[in-house]
């Protein structure tokens, strides 16, 4: 048996390459052969998918969001399964799965085991999303802190781009299609599209998304002061934002987001430039995963799905 463990140099200011490390050794007193690889800033089709041309028996990602992101936009759609050794600030897809904070010979233990399911991906544009995309507030906290990004980041690092934006405050106006209908038309306000409910700091807007569940959440929240953003920022705090009459939630496979003036977009965290229109579609079942813990569409609100 074959694993390739794959690491990113600055991730967790160094924890990645010790924890790569350890999940190493541990696989070694299995034994299975192990391929121990450092993430680099290349394309990933330029070194990975020379790594994967045979098919190892499992790839184990340690790093944060952003390097699973990169590794997975390689293995959606083959027969490779993934496990997330999270070592990066929020974690949200190894929080998803069930994962966060396994130690090494947990890791080792559950893909062993060969705890596999396959889930859902998406793209934007033509991109690979595995997570959620966003635009508003968020977004142009990402990109800010993206441009002062020397490194490796932490939550204080969120500080200043999350003040300065407040101080700023772009105006978004915003027209959303759910599988060809439109459910939104040119209102002011924060768009998100999750494929799965895991979000900074736990605020989990998209609260009932699964990623397992062959569609993706949309939810729009107006927002036409920045009064509003504290506002709604309380109400997902408590849960109570979906019941809100003023907001959007609602569930379909085909998305089309379409701002009036070219606005900042974040896709699973990263900042990836200013967008007139992004074209949202679910990949079901396209990504093998190792889990410890799939998480679930909670009950009580979920969101409508349009026929």
């Amino acid at each position: 048996m074959r694993v390739i463990v794959l690491y990113n140099p600055i991730s967790g200011r160094g924890r990645a390459c010790k924890l790569a490390g350890e999940i190493s050794e541990c696989f070694l007193k299995v034994p299975w052969d192990v391929e121990l690889i450092p993430t680099q800033a290349d394309e990933p089709n330029n070194w990975l998918v020379p790594k994967v041309e045979q098919p190892p028996d499992a790839v184990v990602v340690v790093g944060g969001d952003g390097t699973l992101r990169m590794v997975a936009s390689v293995l959606v759609g083959t027969s490779i399964p993934v496990y997330h050794a999270a070592s990066g600030t929020e974690n949200l897809f190894a929080k998803t799965m069930g994962t966060n904070g396994a130690s090494p010979e947990r890791v080792v233990e559950t893909i062993v085991r060969g705890d596999v399911r396959k889930i859902d991906t998406a793209t934007a544009n033509g991109e690979f999303m595995l997570l959620m995309a966003s635009v508003g507030f968020d977004a142009d906290v990402v990109r800010e802190l993206s441009n002062r990004r020397g490194g490796s980041i932490t939550h204080l690092s969120y500080v200043l781009p999350c003040i300065w934006q407040f101080l700023k405050w772009s105006k978004h106006v915003i027209t959303i299609s759910v599988d060809g209908e439109e459910i939104v038309t040119e209102r002011q306000g924060w768009a998100i599209i999750a494929n799965c409910k895991s979000y900074a700091r736990g605020l989990n807007p998209a609260k009932n998304a699964d990623i397992a569940d062959g569609a993706i959440d949309v939810l729009f929240l107006p927002m036409k002061s920045r009064i509003k953003l504290f506002w709604w920022l309380f109400l997902i705090l408590r849960g109570k934002h979906i019941q809100h009459s003023s907001s959007v939630y609602v569930r379909g496979k085909k998305i089309i987001v379409s701002v009036r003036e070219a606005s900042q977009w974040q896709l699973d965290g990263d900042a990836i430039g200013a967008k007139l229109q992004m074209e949202l579609a679910c990949v079901p079942n396209s990504l093998l995963v190792f889990s410890g813990e799939l998480g679930s569409v909670q009950k009580g609100d979920s969101p409508k799905t349009l026929e």
